[in-house]
């Protein structure tokens, strides 16, 4: 049984060696001598800067780096080395190249200059595209920097700079250029799929919220229907919610009109939203009639797509739904509201503090 259990751990010593003699081959060279290789072989030299107790790092080294397409890449294309920045040669590196955060890496030309920079870690296939952006030569961090600093540097190049900026953890900078890029771009840019990060985040209501609707065929040919469905239900559903909570609409005049308004967008892009929104939608019209059954009923519709999911804010946008119900006076059937807090205190059966937190909603309905 000894034997069986040492003969298993020969096995899979080998197959770790054999893996890490696969993957990137890391040399015990100095930077000086890196360089000098790297220059004989026609090579660029790839350098590794960590720390020892840098988890990042550790992935990397133990995890991308050892595995076959990893050695596949580099190997025939550079020199590779690593340096612990804490320790022997790695410190005076670390002055000489700035280097404050870790993992950063690095490729060098055999003559010493810089001609990329990768901050921080990745998968491998994210890992590539980063090094493949500093094999050439136009899309380089040391070309770019040179192309910008000269003034020579096109909308589309800036582009490039700054997301080869963010790559090499320069946030600073990356702002900057970014400030730059906006200035820049026009509307025929932000039909572009690359310039999509720039309207993702804005908000509804925003001159590019209406610009992405105004545009949406396109958009959704470009930009793809998946990110639009995400950047419109994010934006919708955080504009009902706030209305419902009376954070921004404050009368039942100014909800009808956001109704209205919402109808008409949907209608006018041909957008379909999922089922949980258009409940919502329905919810909002409901509280803006002052409808108590209307409100019941969406309340319930709303409970019936939370279940067997994640519980999230939605909950309390349909609690909240209960500040409309029964102000006009009309008859409610509260036996049917008092039902919904017994179905969602069930949800919360070990919380006590959940169900105190619930309570006060339901109180004039008792």
């Amino acid at each position: 049984m000894k034997r069986i259990i040492m003969l298993l751990f020969v096995v899979m010593s080998l197959g770790i060696t054999a893996n890490a003699q696969e993957g990137v081959k890391f040399e015990e060279l100095t930077f000086k001598e890196a360089l000098a290789k790297a220059k004989a072989e026609n090579k660029l030299v790839f350098m590794d800067c960590y720390t020892s107790w840098c988890a990042p790092c550790k992935r990397m080294l133990n995890t991308v780096f050892v595995t076959k397409e990893a050695g596949d890449f580099f190997n025939p294309r550079f020199v590779s080395v690593k340096y612990d920045m804490e320790k022997g040669e790695g410190i005076e590196l670390a002055k000489q190249f700035n280097v404050k955060s870790f993992p950063t890496f690095f490729i060098f030309r055999p003559d010493g200059s810089i001609q990329h920079k990768i901050g921080g870690a990745g998968s491998l296939k994210s890992f590539i595209v980063w090094v493949e952006r500093g094999l050439n030569e136009e899309t380089s961090f040391d070309y770019l920097n040179k192309q910008y600093d000269k003034g020579a540097i096109t909308k589309d190049q800036l582009l490039t700079y700054y997301w080869v900026l963010i790559c090499a953890g320069e946030q600073a900078k990356a702002n900057t250029i970014l400030e730059e890029l906006k200035k820049q771009v026009v509307d025929s840019d932000k039909l572009k799929a690359d310039y999509w990060f720039l309207i993702e985040g804005t908000s509804y209501g925003s001159a590019d919220f209406n610009f992405i609707l105004n545009n949406f065929s396109k958009l959704k040919e470009s930009v793809g229907l998946e990110k639009l469905d995400k950047y419109l239900a994010e934006n919708y559903n955080k504009t009902i919610n706030e209305a419902i909570q009376k954070k921004t609409v404050k009368d039942e005049n100014g909800m009808k009109k956001l109704f209205s308004q919402i109808s008409k967008e949907w209608a006018s892009c041909s957008w379909t939203p999922d089922k949980r929104l258009q409940n919502k939608l329905k919810l909002l019209e409901a509280c803006a009639a002052q409808d108590s059954k209307r409100i019941i009923s969406c309340m319930d519709s709303g409970l019936n797509k939370q279940e067997n999911t994640k519980w999230n804010f939605d909950l309390w946008v349909i609690l909240s739904a209960l500040d409309f119900v029964n102000v006009s006076g009309e008859k409610v059937d509260n036996a049917k509201v008092l039902a919904l807090e017994t179905r969602i205190n069930g949800y919360f059966a070990s919380s006590e503090s959940m169900k105190k937190r619930l309570e006060p909603y339901f109180e004039k309905f008792r």
